[in-house]
């Protein structure tokens, strides 16, 4: 509504400057078609194009008729405005083809609508008695300077506002692209931000079992201490009690079967001891017995075995 006003009112000042056409008292030309060829770019609905028409025909001269001034631009726009909305807007992307096109409808608004309608409008109201084809020839010379005006004007004018539009579509796309990649990128974030919080309870699952491993490797290692204290202390002490009594017992007698025995005895329990020994140092320092070494303290353990069954 307000750009309608606007349009009329800017078509009504210019109607003001006047080119006179030399023998038709009535007829005058001027620039006041440049913003209403221009309002059809902006105004869709045809009602607005007639409140612009009426108000430029506030300024039509005393000698004219309003309502040949109202008619001949109703006519002229009715054509103009559909006209553009059906070939013209779709060309917003082809310049040189919008250009030939809307230079082509700007003819066809004045030699074929406005001044036709004009002279004919004239003639039935008895504003002018002159033939159609005279009057027509005449009006047509007269509005020469007009015509290239309103060609060159509203030419470049429909090249600006496409270029407008374009630009328009252009920020809107890449507005659509930017909102879309930011939510893809937020997307992503949040994906990220999950993951990381799965991570970081797996690290605190991690954490725990560590901790409760290393809780019971200490406790294990506590035990295999005790274990190595006793091995040391309190298993080899009646041991080398045996030790000290074999040896004594083997001193003082003179069977020799007896003797023979004790010194079985004897050895059996040194082998016994280097045995305790071997297995508490392995306990204190924590190391693995190797495959040698296994093998050799099963070896032991087997002569003493079969030393004791033979002594039974």
């Amino acid at each position: 509504m307000i750009l309608s006003v606007i349009f009329g009112l800017l078509s009504a000042l210019l109607s003001l400057v006047k080119f006179n056409i030399p023998g038709f008292t009535a007829a005058i030309s001027s620039l006041n078609e440049i913003p209403l060829l221009i309002s059809v770019f902006y105004l869709v609905n045809p009602f607005y194009l007639i409140i612009s028409v009426v108000i430029s025909a506030l300024t039509t001269p005393e000698q004219g008729s309003i309502y040949s001034t109202i008619l001949m631009h109703a006519g002229g726009l009715a054509f103009f405005g559909t006209y553009y909305h059906l070939l013209l807007k779709r060309l917003t992307d082809e310049i040189i083809r919008s250009i030939l096109l809307c230079a082509l409808g700007i003819v066809i608004y004045y030699t074929v609508f406005l001044v036709p309608i004009f002279i004919i409008t004239n003639q039935l109201l008895g504003l002018n008695n002159t033939d159609f084809i005279p009057f027509y020839k005449e009006l047509g010379q007269s509005l020469h300077f007009e015509l290239v005006t309103s060609l060159l004007v509203v030419t470049l004018f429909l090249i600006q506002f496409n270029y407008s539009k374009r630009l328009k579509k252009y920020s809107t796309k890449l507005e659509d692209v930017v909102s879309e990649r930011t939510e893809e990128l937020r997307s992503t974030i949040e994906e990220l931000n999950h993951a990381n919080e799965e991570l970081t309870s797996m690290n605190d699952g991690l954490d725990l079992m560590v901790k409760n491993r290393t809780e019971e490797l200490e406790e294990r290692n506590y035990q295999l201490t005790e274990y190595a204290f006793i091995n040391s202390h309190l298993l080899r002490a009646p041991l080398a009690r045996v030790l000290g009594l074999t040896d004594l017992i083997r001193m003082e007698t003179t069977d020799p079967k007896t003797q023979d025995l004790m010194d079985k005895l004897f050895n059996s329990c040194e082998e016994l001891d280097e045995i305790i020994k071997l297995m508490s140092t392995q306990l204190s320092d924590g190391s693995i017995l190797n495959s040698a070494q296994k093998e050799d303290l099963k070896n032991r353990i087997n002569e003493i075995i079969a030393q004791r069954d033979n002594l039974s």
